[in-house]
C-alpha cells in the first residue's frame, strides 16, 4: 500500500509540442515495500489545439463613455475605421441673452477619455470632421429566442452595435486638424458651420420651442457623426463629456465687450456609439464574417484577436477530456500560454488584458473565472525579452479544466477576447499571435500526478 505519494509530471499541449511527458529529477517516492507496480507512468501524442479566427457578431458599442475616431492599418490584420455617433441635449439652457448680444462661434470641443485611448501612429496630423445626422439614434433589441439560441453574455439589454449605420449629411459641419498627445489632457476644439450657430443662437434668443426639451431637439437636430479622414494613421478616444457652445459678445452696462455662451451636452449615453468599419482585404484573413470562421491552417497560421469589431482567437483541445477521464489522473496545475507576434511596445501595443470566454457552439455564454473566484480572469502579460522571447499571456486553468466532464463539452471552445467593460466594445487594440511553422503558438501545460 502507498503511504505517500509524490511525483511530478509534465504535460504539454498545444500545436509545436503536442504532448511529452517528463519526470522531475528530483522526485521522491515513498512506498511500503519496494513493489513500483503502483505506479504508472505513461506517455500520450494524440493531444493537439484547434485555433480559428472568428468574427463574433451583434457587439454592443454603446454607452461606452468613449467617442472614438480615427483609422489605422496594419499589414497583418487590415485596417480599422472608427466613426462616434452622439445626440445633443438643451437641458439648462435659458434665453437670457442680453438684447445686444451677437453670434460668435459655434464650437465642438473634444477632450480624452479617461481610458486616454491613442492608437496608431500619433506623430502625424490627424483630421476629423462633423456631420449633421439626417436618421434618428435607435437602440436595437437582440433577441435569438426565435431559434432556440441564447444571447452572447454580454449583450444584456437594448443596445446600438458596433456594425448598425445610420445616416449623415456628406457635407462637413467643420473639421479639424491636430497632433494627438499621449500624456497630456489637451482638449480638441473644432469650429462648426457658422449659419448652423446663428440659428442655435437666435432660436435660443427667442425661447423656440426647439430647445424646449431633449424630445423636441431631437426632433430639430438629431445629432453629430464624427468621421475619420482616410488619410489618418491613429485612432483616439474622447469623453463622451464633450461640449457644443454657442459663443456670443455684447456690450456690458460698463461699456466694456463681455462674452457668454450656451453650451449643449451629451446627457443620453445610451445614444453615443462607435460603428467599426473593418478592410481585410488583400490579407489571409479575406472571407472572415460572422458566419465564416477561419481555421489557422487557412490563414498559414495566423490569428488575431481585435476590439470594436469583436474578433476573436478560438481555442480548442478536442482530446482534452479523454485525457483528463483516465483513471488515476489528479491535475495539479494547467496554464495556458500563448506566445504573440505583436510587440507590447510602439504605436499599436498589443491588448494587455484578454479574457478568455466560453462559448458553446460559438455563443459565448461565460468566461474563465479567476481560480476559486466569481470575477473573470484577466491573463498575465508577460512582456517580451532581450534574449528573442515573445510576449505572452498566460491562464490559469486548473478550476475550467474540471468542467471537462460535461456531456455538451464537444460543443464548447474558448474565445481570446476583451471584457465587454474593459474594452471589447469602445477599443481598437488588436493582437497577432505567433507562429511557429505555419501553426499558432498555443499550449496547454499540464502538470499532473498519476497512479493506479
Amino acid at each position: 500500500m502507498i503511504k505517500q505519494l509524490r511525483i511530478i509530471l509534465f504535460a504539454t499541449l498545444g500545436l509545436s509540442a503536442l504532448f511529452t511527458v517528463s519526470c522531475d529529477k528530483d522526485m521522491s517516492i515513498s512506498l511500503d515495500n519496494d513493489n513500483l507496480d503502483n505506479l504508472n507512468v505513461t506517455s500520450d501524442d494524440t493531444l493537439s489545439a484547434t485555433v480559428s479566427t472568428v468574427q463574433m457578431p451583434n457587439i454592443p458599442t454603446s454607452g461606452s463613455g468613449v467617442v472614438l475616431v480615427g483609422k489605422v492599418s496594419q499589414p497583418t490584420t487590415g485596417s480599422l475605421k472608427s466613426t462616434s455617433y452622439f445626440r445633443l441635449n438643451p437641458t439648462g439652457i435659458t434665453s437670457d441673452i442680453p438684447t445686444n448680444a451677437k453670434f460668435d462661434s459655434l464650437n465642438l470641443v473634444l477632450v480624452p477619455s479617461y481610458w486616454r485611448i491613442a492608437y496608431g501612429d500619433t506623430t502625424k496630423l490627424q483630421t476629423i470632421s462633423a456631420h449633421r445626422l439626417t436618421q434618428s439614434l435607435e437602440t436595437k433589441t437582440i433577441d435569438n429566442s426565435f431559434n432556440g439560441q441564447p444571447n452572447p453574455f454580454y449583450i444584456t439589454g437594448p443596445a446600438i452595435f458596433g456594425h448598425q449605420k445610420f445616416s449623415y449629411s456628406a457635407n462637413e459641419l467643420g473639421s479639424v486638424k491636430f497632433l494627438p498627445k499621449k500624456s497630456k489632457k489637451d482638449t480638441v476644439s473644432m469650429r462648426l458651420n457658422d449659419a448652423l450657430g446663428t440659428e442655435f443662437f437666435n432660436k435660443i434668443k427667442a425661447s423656440d420651442i426647439a430647445f424646449n426639451s431633449a424630445s423636441n431637439f431631437q426632433e430639430y437636430f438629431k445629432g453629430l457623426s464624427l468621421v475619420s479622414a482616410e488619410t489618418n494613421t491613429a485612432i483616439i478616444g474622447f469623453s463622451d463629456t464633450l461640449q457644443v457652445k454657442v459663443n456670443y459678445s455684447y456690450l456690458g452696462s460698463d461699456g466694456f465687450k463681455k462674452t457668454g455662451s450656451k453650451v449643449l451636452n451629451m446627457t443620453e449615453k445610451a445614444f453615443q456609439y462607435n460603428q467599426f468599419d473593418k478592410d481585410v482585404q488583400g490579407t489571409v484573413f479575406e472571407g472572415l464574417s460572422s458566419t465564416k470562421a477561419l481555421e489557422s491552417k487557412n490563414t498559414a497560421g495566423i490569428t488575431y484577436l481585435q476590439g470594436g469589431t469583436g474578433v476573436v482567437t478560438e481555442i480548442k483541445f478536442p482530446a482534452l477530456k479523454e485525457f483528463l477521464a483516465q483513471q488515476g489522473l489528479a491535475v495539479n496545475k494547467a496554464e495556458l500560454i500563448i506566445e504573440l507576434e505583436t510587440l507590447h511596445t510602439g504605436y499599436m501595443p498589443a491588448i494587455p488584458n484578454p479574457i478568455l470566454m466560453i462559448a458553446d457552439n460559438r455563443i459565448p455564454l461565460s468566461y474563465v473565472h479567476q481560480p476559486f473566484g466569481r470575477d473573470p480572469q484577466f491573463a498575465q502579460y508577460i512582456k517580451s525579452d532581450n534574449l528573442g522571447k515573445k510576449g505572452r499571456y498566460t491562464f490559469n486553468m486548473i478550476e475550467y479544466i474540471k468542467n471537462t466532464t460535461d456531456a455538451e463539452w464537444g460543443n464548447k471552445s474558448l474565445f481570446l477576447s476583451m471584457f465587454p467593460t474593459a474594452g471589447l466594445g469602445f477599443t481598437p487594440y488588436t493582437s497577432v499571435l505567433a507562429t511557429q511553422n505555419n501553426e499558432p503558438k498555443v499550449k496547454l501545460n499540464i502538470v499532473y500526478t498519476k497512479f493506479k
